[in-house]
């Protein structure tokens, strides 16, 4: 590759490390290009491209606050780069894994912070934005509907009370009657 190429790949790479705040390195040796290919489609639609890319490029690329990455930048390296909610991304790789062992999670660089390999695999099991705002809202609306609930019981319980006061004093068939007439 020529220098002035390398220039415009590292050019390329940091433009895609400034676009996005989720990127997941991996380890792809053993898998095919077929392989990667199949990966890069299921990805797309999820906002995420897969780049394969040379170790030093990548590094020149990386910003100040990227440096953390460098550890993970040893043997080959894919670069996933995430546009939106990256734990679906982190879903489908998982998924990916499981019938591919190839693919092994090196590290990755979630919203301004570095995560090992391990760090990166337990943030895919953490539901999606989705389902946690969902989880959120009725975690907050329990406590909601218990109050409208005691509120609604306490006038509830007095007519109660009072119908049943008039109808052991015999007041019920008098009302009756009245509604009648």
């Amino acid at each position: 590759m020529r220098k002035s190429e390398k220039a415009g790949v590292v050019k390329e790479l940091r433009a895609a490390l400034g676009e996005h705040t989720v990127v997941i390195l991996t380890d792809y040796r053993g898998l095919t290009v077929k392989e990667i290919g199949e990966l890069r489609t299921r990805l797309a639609p999820l906002g995420a491209s897969v780049k394969v890319v040379k170790n030093t490029l990548l590094e020149r690329a990386l910003g100040d606050e990227q440096e953390s990455l460098k550890p993970y930048l040893k043997g080959p390296v894919a670069a996933t780069f995430v546009s939106g909610d990256f734990t679906v991304v982190l879903k489908e790789m998982s998924a990916f894994a499981r019938t591919h062992d190839e693919l092994k999670f090196k590290g990755g660089w979630v919203e301004a912070r570095a995560f090992d390999g391990a760090q990166v695999a337990a943030l895919a099991a953490i539901p999606p934005r989705r389902q946690l705002l969902g989880m959120l809202v009725s975690v907050l609306s329990a406590p909601l509907s218990q109050l409208v609930g005691t509120l609604q019981a306490v006038p509830r319980d007095l007519v109660l009370t009072l119908m049943a006061l008039a109808e052991q004093r015999g007041g019920g068939e008098v009302a009756s009657a009245d509604a009648g007439a």
